[in-house]
């Protein structure tokens, strides 16, 4: 880290000054720049390449490091999870999440708003003055929108028709 830090500067300030500045020998400076880039080092670039391509091509970015280490192992690659995260993690490859839905009472919008008559008074003197109902709305997409009323709504009208019955 600091041999690249004085690889990216050496136009701007002098090694042997940057060298003293970070402790460093400027041999160990100029051995590194000499010696070839390690296994590893090349192995997890030909990764990152691989982990790029699989992340953009699959599903518009959705893929995170267990999904692209599953399509890693599946293209023969042998590599860790844990590995793949690490690498995603450095480079700022990221899944994209869905956003969470967000109820709003939000009315500052261009569209009509239906007027409060109820003004939650749920008080009746009698049959049918005050008809409601209630919206689920759904958490996941797989889920269906619910439209019933409210069990104290339909309890009270259930009461009041069985008590005029009998």
């Amino acid at each position: 880290m600091r041999f690249g830090f004085i690889e990216e500067h050496r136009k701007i300030w002098p090694v042997s000054v940057m060298c003293d500045v970070l402790r460093i020998s400027r041999s160990g400076y100029y051995a590194w720049r000499r010696r070839p880039v390690s296994g590893r080092s090349q192995q997890r670039e030909l990764l990152l390449s691989e982990i790029k391509q699989i992340h953009h091509e699959r599903k518009k970015d959705v893929y995170g490091s267990p999904r692209v280490h599953e399509e890693l192992k599946a293209r023969g690659k042998r590599c860790n999870v844990k590995t793949v995260a690490g690498i995603m993690r450095e480079n700022g490859i990221r899944s994209k999440t869905a956003q969470k839905f967000k109820a709003t009472t939000d009315s500052k919008h261009g569209r009509p708003v239906a007027q409060n008559v109820l003004n939650r008074n749920f008080e009746v003197q009698g049959a049918n003055e005050v008809w409601l109902a209630d919206i689920s709305v759904p958490q996941k997409r797989r889920e269906r929108w619910e439209f019933g009323l409210p069990q104290s709504a339909c309890r009270s009208r259930l009461q009041t028709t069985m008590s005029g019955c009998g």
